[in-house]
């Protein structure tokens, strides 16, 4: 019983721990964001993480520039899409990233 407990525990401070590092690292950034979604990965390219909820986050556009959201199957693309704006459930995320090259570079000049 008491191993049940200790493991929720961890998932909940790893929880918090990653809410924290977002807000503090990468809100406010322009990112990209691989998630899950059924039995497809998608990745969320180019979107500005605006909100972090306690259980999901949100992107939207960058300078009227859609969110381009690909999925993958098998290991290959089997659709792309953009939006304006995505919420994704943390419990998806896989990773959040702050791409090489981007508008928040460029206006930090």
């Amino acid at each position: 019983m008491t191993d049940n407990n200790s493991n929720t525990n961890v998932q909940r401070f790893t929880l918090e721990n990653f809410i924290r590092r977002l807000a503090s690292r990468f809100q406010g950034r322009v990112v990209n964001v691989e998630f899950f979604c059924g039995e497809c990965c998608k990745k969320a390219k180019g979107g500005r993480l605006t909100l972090i909820g306690r259980d999901f986050i949100e992107l939207t556009e960058v300078d009227d520039l859609e969110i381009e959201v690909i999925t993958f199957s098998g290991g290959d693309v089997v659709d792309t899409e953009f939006v304006d704006v995505i919420i994704i459930p943390l419990s998806q995320v896989c990773s959040v990233e702050i791409p090489e090259k981007c508008k928040d570079d460029e206006t930090s000049d």
